[in-house]
């Protein structure tokens, strides 16, 4: 294992270089830190690391990770000084990735025997920019996730049903799993930064979709997932801070109007707007706007998303 700060890289390894690359950002995740690493390395069919981003935890879940010898090869551990929020530690343990495959994978998961083989056959087909499995509850295994949809003016998701035994597209992935090539994640852009916890892997997803690229759905692959009681706290300004964010960089016209309108009623509306307006939106809206070769307008008409 190599532990690292926020500041940079240890020093190079004799390893082979991997073939893939798992970034798991980690806060509190309890007893569920461990087995989603055993499950990543009994079901590894090629070189790999994985990259454990403890996002300032206070509960030693990554206590175990230091220990000599470490339990874990292929390890690096990304230590934050503070809360940098989920998708800010997504990019954070990105940079300290060497592969040119990503996989972004939450840090209480069980992956299935198979489930990086049947990804990787379709990620490397012309046109995909992600790709996903499905994902089981593993307190519920009826529970099963095939792919997100919009479902409402808040931006809000509701799962998929199975479409299919074949791979097919879908609107939207989480970031329980998602696999990308490395090239496709420099050019889009990373993670767009949004506030402490939610709607990166929703934004990714449209990017993509914009940007002239599909979203797979591997229905044969299979990652478990806890699904947490008790999530991680997002207070109103956060949360609309990333879904005006998200609405701004990929809507317009009267689809946008209507989602402001939504969201217009909720508590510390005008906060975001503000906190909206004083970041770097305007920067990444030129950017995105200037490479997309689809608009929302599309992306909707083609799955029936009605905003």
């Amino acid at each position: 294992m190599r532990s690292v700060g926020e500041s940079g890289p240890a020093g190079p390894s004799d390893r082979p270089a991997p073939e893939v690359s798992i970034v798991l950002p980690a806060y509190n995740e309890g007893r569920r830190l461990l087995p989603t690493l055993a499950a990543i390395r009994d079901t590894m069919p090629i070189g790999y690391q994985v990259i454990v981003v403890n996002d300032a935890s206070t509960d030693g879940c990554c206590d175990a990770l230091r220990a000599d010898p470490p339990p874990f090869e292929s390890l690096v551990l990304v230590d934050l000084p503070h809360r940098h929020g989920v998708a800010r530690a997504r990019n954070l343990g990105a940079e300290h990735a060497t592969a040119p495959i990503l996989v972004a994978m939450d840090a209480h998961c069980l992956p299935r025997p198979g489930w990086l083989e049947m990804l990787l056959a379709e990620l490397h087909k012309p046109g995909v920019g992600i790709v996903a499995p499905q994902i089981v509850s593993v307190d519920s295994p009826a529970a099963t996730a095939f792919g997100l949809t919009i479902r409402d003016r808040e931006l809000g998701v509701g799962w998929l049903h199975r479409q299919a035994n074949q791979p097919y597209e879908v609107p939207l992935v989480g970031c329980a799993c998602m696999a990308m090539t490395r090239q496709f994640f420099e050019a889009a852009g990373h993670f767009d930064a949004m506030r402490s916890y939610g709607m990166e892997d929703v934004e990714i997803s449209i990017r993509c979709w914009l940007l002239g690229y599909s979203v797979i759905m591997v229905p044969g692959a299979e990652v478990a997932h806890w699904f947490k009681k008790n999530p991680f706290p997002v207070g109103w300004h956060d949360y609309l801070y990333n879904r005006l964010r998200t609405a701004v960089l990929h809507f317009d016209g009267e689809p946008l109007e209507r989602i402001l309108a939504t969201l217009r009623g909720k508590p510390l509306f005008a906060d975001a707007v503000s906190s909206l307006l004083a970041s770097d939106v305007w920067t990444r809206y030129s950017f995105l706007r200037d490479a997309r070769k689809r608009d929302a307008a599309w992306f909707c008409r083609k799955f029936g998303i009605c905003i």
